[in-house]
Formats: C-alpha cells, structure tokens, sequence
C-alpha cells in the first residue's frame, strides 16, 4: 500500500542531496512541466506539474517504466484501477483525477495520473508538524470527509485505506480524501487485498469471501483519524485504549463519544459515516484548520487559513498591504467567511447563506438575542422598497427586504446597514460581523454579490412578533474587489440551499435572529 502527500513539506528534500548531478532525473511528461517533487513510495513519485496549454497546476502519479512493465502486477494494476474509480466520482471532498499520460525519456514506458493539486499538504504533515490539532479543526476535518464517504458508499463502494497519508488540504483548508487505489467495488471481493496503514485498519478480519460492502471499516478509519488528531497517534485497540477524555481533557464529550463509537469493537455497532459527520459536527463549532508550519515554503503566501497576527493594525494599513499583494479570496462561493475560525463552515454543510449559521455553539435563542430594534433605515440607504418591506406585517415580505438590505452592504462595502439586518447579539448578527471583519481586514468589496430568494414561506405558527421561514436562496455570482476597485478574485454563482430563517419583529421592523440549516 502506498500513499503520497500532494503538498510537500516545509523543506524540499532535494536541498539535502550535496550534488545536482547525482539527483535523479525528474519524469518527462508530455504537456506538463514539472515542477517538484511531492511524495515517493516504493513503485511511484508524485510530481507537481503545470499544464502548459492552460498554466494550471496539477499533481502527476508517475509510475516508471519498471513498474508499468509489470502487467499484471499490483503497482500498475492498484493505479489503473485508481483512475477507473476517480474517474467516475464526482464529490468535492474528493480528490479528482482528470486522465493518464504516458511518460518519456528515462520514464518511457511508463505513465502518469493527472490528479487535483492539493497545496496544504496531508493530514500526516499537518500533525507530525504541530503533533496534535484542535477541537474545532478536528471538526472541520472529519465532517466533510464523513460525507465524502457516505457518497462513497451510496455509490457501492468503499475507500478502504482512510487514514492521514489520504487526506489532502487544499489552499483555502478544504479537506479533502485521496488515493483510491484501494477501494473496493460491491460485488467485486477480489479487488482490496488484506492491508492498509497501520493504527487506521479496523482490527476486525476481512471477509475475502464476502462480496458485500463493508463501509463500517471505513467509518472505523474515520474515528481513527478523529483520534489521531487530537491525540497525535493512532489509537491502541480496544481493550488497551485509555478513554478519549483522559488524554485531551478539553475535547467535549459529545465528540468523544462520536469518536469512540466509531472505533466501536463490533463494527455492526457503529454508526453509518453520515450519522458519525452529523454527530461529529453538533458536538463543538468547526474551526479553520492552520496549515502554515506543515506546508512547502512556496505554498504559504498561498494559504487562506494562515492565523492572523497579533495586534491590530489601522484600516489604512490593512487596505495597503491588500493592494501590494493579491489577497486571497476572502468569501467563498457560498457567502461564507475563509477567515481564520470560520472557514471551516463553507463545506461542513450548515445554512451558507450567512456565515456559519447552523453550526454548534454558534445560534442564540430568541430570548437570548432579545427583541427587535425599531430604528427604520433612511430610504436613500436601502434599495428601492426594502425599506417598506422590513416594516411589513408579512414576515414572507420582511425577509425579501432584509435580504436586499445585506446585498447592499456586502456589494457596496457599506456595512454599517447590517445594523438594520440583524438583531443585535443574535447569531446571525455575529456571523455577519466575522464576514465584515474579514472584508474589512482585505479592503475588499463583493461587487454584483445578490441573494434570489426563489421560495419564501412561514414554517409553522407564525405570530406578530417572530416568524420562522422555510427559504430557498441562490447567491449571484461576483467579483471581489480591493480599494483600488481591482478584481481580484471571480465567484460562480451558487448552488440553491434550502434553509430555516427566524426572524423577530420590534415596534415597527422585522430583524433576522438565526440561521439554520432545514430540518430534514
């Protein structure tokens, strides 16, 4: 079994060869220049690459000739049957391949798979590097790569070898899982042999025999990354394993019993991997994963999740810095903050339209949030009938006014209008104030950024003063742009997501208190 790390490390380890001339030859891959390389096994390199037709960087798997000769060997047969497989997938926590290329010179004969380029490198770097992660960053890790597993298995099939090697960050922190090699199709109960990366196989014997999936191996795999982040190491078998909370006594027991269920003896106990995800994310708020002390010297300036330093420093000053450089993207596609601390709700599947609603330890109460303020905006603020809109009776009207109201603030910079949005101290209200910080910290500005409100309606007993709302929202697409009014980044237009909104109603307005997720 073989895994490889599409990130590098902090030092290339070619600095340590004393001699060029003793280096060995890098592959020739048509079409592609490379670049360095990522990661060795014992049959195949992984070379970063830049397509030259388009200038985009992509990971190459090369197999050498030796290896490729080997027929039906395993090493050529494990990386044809990982480009069948990837070929076919289509999940966004999932490593992509985009096609094979056959290889020159001193590698003719052999081939290479043309893969995503992760630049945060894996999960084995990050925690060798740091030696164990946070609550919020295991969080941010193991929710998204549940769901990519449970897409696996709703597809027939099983990754088999879940474990630190295969799983890859990308620049903005989004993890994501690799190296399907050995993955194992329903039916075909040949295709795995009996081996994985040690401390992440569940101890449980394959059935060889059996031609039915076993996804709950998978799941224990998960549990064990899980623990291998907070801890640093894989967990012990059962019997000799100390309880979760013992060894990291700030990890809420939520997640700790999440975890432990994963790693359950008997895999029939375990939980499915989309239950494991969902208990995983309720138990603590997802936090952005800090990749900068595990990542190659030349992907820092890159990285999104990069911890902001210490001590403030003038708006001037953030908008000057944001103009000598190209800032990276500051809100992804979904409206979601890629700050430090936030980024990690863009793909863990909670309401995207504001900025972590739904996750954990992140929605107010009503009661808590306390009552709607009654101050009107100016009419002259606020797009043309908005403000006639959040002062109607009809919560189904309030919502689409609110809606144009945070527009507004978000494409023109004027965030002072998200006073008139949110109720002060409501969850919704600091979400939107990590977003303002955030675009305020780059100086930059979503111009053409919109909301299409495409179904509104009241979701149970609706009363005078608070509404609950089911709303499908699309977000346009937009430009980010700094103070100088450069682009300096593109967004898509956004896949529609079906929320639950609840807003609050004062003397003479209607204001926004959560954000969730709809009830399934």
């Amino acid at each position: 079994m073989e895994t490889f790390s599409t990130g590098g490390t902090a030092k290339d380890p070619r600095e340590d060869i004393p001699s060029r001339a003793i280096e060995p030859p890098g592959p020739v891959i048509p079409g592609y220049v490379p670049v360095r390389e990522l990661g060795r096994g014992a049959s195949a390199t992984v070379w970063l690459a830049t397509e030259q037709r388009s200038g985009c960087s992509f990971a190459v798997k090369c197999l050498g000739p030796e290896a490729a000769a080997a027929g039906s060997g395993e090493p050529r047969s494990s990386v044809l049957r990982e480009v069948r497989l990837l070929s076919r997938l289509d999940h966004e926590h999932l490593v992509k391949v985009h096609g094979v290329v056959e290889l020159a010179e001193s590698f003719d004969g052999g081939f290479g798979v043309v893969m995503d380029y992760a630049p945060g490198g894996s999960l084995g770097q990050l925690v060798s590097s740091r030696g164990r992660l946070g609550v919020g960053e295991t969080v941010t890790i193991l929710t998204p790569l549940a769901r990519a597993l449970a897409y696996l298995h709703r597809q027939g099939m099983t990754h088999s070898d879940v474990s630190p090697g295969n799983v890859l960050f990308t620049a903005q922190g989004k993890p994501l899982l690799s190296d399907m090699g050995m993955s194992r199709i329903v039916g075909d109960s040949s295709a795995v042999p009996d081996s994985g990366t040690p401390g992440f196989v569940d101890p449980a014997p394959v059935d060889g025999d059996s031609a039915e999936l076993e996804p709950q191996r998978d799941v224990y795999g998960l549990a064990a990354l899980g623990w291998y982040c907070l801890t640093g190491s894989a967990p012990d078998t059962a019997v000799r394993r100390p309880p979760l909370t013992l060894l990291v006594p700030a990890v809420p027991i939520a997640l700790a019993v999440a975890i432990e269920a994963g790693l359950h003896p008997d895999g029939k106990q375990r939980p499915s991997a989309a239950d494991f995800g969902a208990a995983v994310y309720r138990s603590a708020a997802p936090e952005a994963v800090d990749l900068s002390v595990s990542v190659h010297a030349t992907v820092v300036p890159e990285l999104m999740t990069r911890r902001r330093a210490s001590g403030p420093r003038s708006r001037r000053a953030r908008i000057a810095a944001s103009a000598r450089r190209r800032p990276a993207s500051v809100v992804l596609a979904l409206g979601l903050v890629a700050g430090a601390g936030t980024a990690a709700a863009a793909w863990l599947g909670g309401a995207a339209w504001w900025p972590g609603g739904g996750g954990q330890g992140q929605t107010a109460s009503a009661s808590a949030a306390g009552t709607a303020p009654d101050e009107v905006p100016a009419e002259a603020e606020v797009p043309a009938g908005a403000r006639g809109q959040i002062r109607s009776p009809n919560p189904e009207e309030a919502i689409r006014g609110l809606s144009a109201i945070r527009d507004k603030a978000l494409s023109s910079g004027r965030f002072e209008l998200l006073e008139h949005v949110n109720v002060q101290g409501s969850a919704a209200a600091a979400s939107d104030g990590k977003l303002k910080d955030a675009l305020l910290g780059a100086g930059l500005v979503l111009a053409g950024f919109s909301t299409t409100l495409t179904s509104v309606g009241v979701e149970g007993s609706s009363g005078p003063d608070k509404a609950t709302l089911a709303v499908t929202v699309e977000t346009s697409a937009y430009e980010e742009r700094d103070a100088y009014g450069k682009v300096v980044g593109v967004r898509p237009r956004g896949e529609p997501q079906a929320l639950r909104v609840v807003i609050l109603r004062g003397a003479d307005t209607w204001r926004i208190t959560e954000i969730l997720p709809k009830r399934s």
